[in-house]
């Protein structure tokens, strides 16, 4: 099996610091990131090699982010995914939200960091759960027929039943749901963040770096993994 290191990671424009980034990097091969300064552009290269950035709002906002480290074999044919929500999304212009996703390929299989909408009451212009649960449709869907892993921020609890319905739906199995990765307003410790993935995939060296707990109110941790693979076009 072909094994790479990942660093998954919705870094709330770098709420932690850029060293908690910088340090939660070492190593990896892949960096799936979300909410990330497109500022910092320059400097995420120097510690990846190679990244790839699309706006997940507007062109002043935050991105989202493919990296991929120097050695191995490019990521090609990078695609910016418009969910069903980005027309709402845009208008409001709330750059917390989300309505896209980023699409890299490596080796045949997609590599997706994706961050959906979440529910806001905005007034005239409500975000709804059935938005974000049409954003997760929509993409899974979209990636249903080819090898994929997805990470990203899907603003819900791992015992949401129409989520895990959509999953099962298209042939996606879930692998961070026993760890929590988001500290909410109140102090504790739940699970937002997902990787998910349509074909055989082993996970393993799972670690949340929380070191930096007591320095935010709410927000969402770096997660590290080794995923391992192995299809016949490698």
């Amino acid at each position: 099996m072909t094994s790479y290191k990942f660093l998954q990671y919705n870094t709330d424009a770098l709420r932690l610091g850029w060293d908690t980034l910088e340090k939660a990097s070492s190593g990896v091969d892949f960096l799936l990131l979300q909410r990330f300064p497109k500022e910092k552009q320059k400097e995420l290269c120097n510690i990846i090699g190679k990244a790839f950035l699309t706006e997940s709002i507007n062109p002043d906002g935050w991105c989202l982010a493919i990296g991929r480290a120097d050695g191995l074999s490019s990521v090609g044919c990078i695609e910016t995914i418009q969910l069903p929500s980005t027309q709402l999304i845009q208008a409001i212009g709330d750059p917390w939200q989300g309505c896209s996703a980023l699409k890299g390929i490596y080796n045949g299989i997609n590599l997706v960091s994706f961050l959906p909408c979440f529910p806001e009451n905005v007034g005239e212009y409500p975000v709804t759960k059935a938005d974000n649960e049409n954003d997760i449709e929509s993409l899974l869907s979209t990636l249903a027929d080819t090898p994929s892993i997805i990470a990203g921020d899907f603003h819900f609890s791992p015992s949401d039943k129409n989520i895990n319905d959509l999953l099962e739906k298209y042939g996606f199995k879930s692998y961070l749901d026993g760890h929590k990765t988001f500290k909410n307003p109140n102090g504790h410790m739940i699970n937002l963040d997902k990787l998910v993935s349509n074909f055989e995939i082993e996970v393993s060296d799972i670690v949340v770096h929380t070191e930096k707990m007591d320095k935010i109110a709410q927000g969402h941790f770096p997660i590290t993994y080794t995923i391992s693979w192995n299809l016949n076009n490698e």
